[in-house]
């Protein structure tokens, strides 16, 4: 049984709205979309029913242990056990959560995966029934309590719609306060040497022949101290992107700004979304020009992308039907705060009994981060990188009872962990590379979080 209530939004934000509403475990996604229809929706989740866990093959359900072969799968069937005919809503009851880089190990032998030193699940999910969806476009919310997973009662869902519309309407003291967010001092788990060491290791190999490409990443950590959601406000002022997420897992926080689509599914759509070639933005828009056309004639980085789209096409090829894939977006230049991105669109028709979760085991993880050959990329990472990638690399999303799913990329995201906050970023590198460009283009690409503080 699912209960809605609407509301005008004219004067609400998603900010205000989340500030507004109780609840445990909550979360945001927002997008701040160039396409209207795909930014339209807001959508903040509250009070989860189940969480899901898993560490590698250690499945669990609110802390009930299960070993499981593919826990992607089990998830699958989980949610979607109260799939239901409804699906009017642009998101329905479901999973939100993340799907770690780590996971492909589960599907592919890559050799010994490096060391984790966070504790954190290679898998983890918030499920939820108790949600707002903000129209944008119609300037108002819908309020949504559901009974799919948690069996309650009628009278129960009409006191938390009733709770939720009492909230979102009553203004709190202080809602509109500045936020001031202090620079963080950030660590490497490299030194510069040692990651343009990694950088020309890597020369030599493709040299040899041993892969074409790879995306060798570096991890930034700092001391923090400030409300995740100040961060996350001032993120998505300064470096607004297609996806933008809170999620509150209590003990972790993953806050994100991403520019790239991993893989989205709708009814039997699947679509990825290959971003390859950077450049920073300019000082003026004499300047911004001048880099796009440097960057539309950089054969370095055109090379690059379009192995990666052909990466993308040979993902999605594995499960659409024959004939369907095509590329309907091909090298067009997006702009953010900090950088501009050639972007690149795919898609294609899934094949009968296929769905979301083996769209994203196909996909996972995207050439723009692992590489290509991407197999044997993925294990040169796993033997030189020196830790776990975790969130990173991986998809930040989620998955309705209906199937649906859309999953972002996990780049330009902040891991934040027991006071501690994470930035990971990662460099194409190829056999023209240089490596000192190389080590700044992957804190060109951290900036975006870096510098978010004051």
């Amino acid at each position: 049984m699912r209960k809605t209530k609407k509301i005008d939004a004219d004067t609400l934000t998603a900010i205000l709205a989340f500030q507004r509403i109780s609840g445990t475990g909550k979360s945001l996604l927002e997008g701040a979309a160039k396409d209207a229809e795909a930014g339209r929706y807001s959508i903040i989740a509250i009070n989860p029913v189940h969480e899901i866990k898993v560490y590698q093959h250690d499945y669990y359900i609110d802390g009930i242990h299960q070993v499981v072969a593919d826990p992607l799968k089990e998830i699958e069937l989980f949610i979607e056990k109260a799939k239901e005919d409804e699906a009017d809503l642009p998101l329905d009851s479901g999973a939100i959560g993340y799907v770690g880089y780590d996971v492909i190990a589960l599907y592919e032998n890559l050799g010994e995966i490096p060391v984790e030193t966070r504790d954190m699940p290679d898998i983890r999910f918030y499920v939820y029934e108790s949600f707002v969806i903000m129209d944008h476009q119609a300037e108002e919310l819908i309020l949504v309590q559901d009974n799919c997973y948690s069996g309650r009662s009628e009278a129960e869902l009409d006191k938390a719609l009733e709770l939720m519309f009492t909230e979102l309407t009553t203004p709190k003291k202080e809602e509109h306060k500045a936020v001031h967010v202090p620079k963080m001092t950030y660590k490497s788990n490299y030194t510069k040497e040692e990651y343009m060491g990694l950088v020309k290791k890597a020369k030599t190999y493709i040299q040899e022949g041993d892969f074409f490409q790879i995306v060798l990443s570096q991890r930034l950590e700092a001391d923090f101290t400030v409300t995740p959601f100040d961060y996350y406000r001032k993120l998505r002022l300064l470096n607004p992107s297609p996806y933008l997420y809170f999620i509150d897992f209590g003990d972790t926080v993953l806050i994100g700004s991403s520019p790239e689509s991993l893989i989205k599914t709708k009814g039997r759509t699947v679509i990825t979304n290959p971003i390859a070639g950077t450049r920073r933005r300019g000082a003026t828009k004499q300047e911004d020009e001048l880099l796009a056309s440097e960057l539309l004639a950089d054969e370095k980085e055109l090379a690059e992308h379009r192995m990666l789209v052909d990466l993308g096409r040979n993902d999605i090829g594995k499960i659409a039907e024959t004939g369907s894939v095509h590329v309907p977006v091909y090298l067009t230049i997006e702009r953010y705060r900090f950088l501009m991105h050639l972007v690149s669109v795919v898609e294609g028709t899934l094949k009968p009994g296929l769905t979301a979760m083996d769209a994203l085991r196909s996909t996972l993880p995207a050439g723009t981060v692992s590489g290509a050959p991407k197999i044997r990329a993925m294990e040169r990472i796993y033997e030189w990188e020196n830790v776990k990638r975790g969130p990173y690399a991986g998809a930040v999303g989620y998955l309705t009872k209906n199937g649906d799913s859309d999953f972002a990329l996990s780049i330009r995201t902040m891991v934040l962990h027991n006071g501690k906050a994470y930035v990971q970023a990662g460099a194409g590198i190829v056999y023209d590379s240089d490596p000192e460009s190389e080590y700044l283009e992957t804190l060109q690409k951290a900036k975006a979080l870096l510098e978010v503080g004051e």
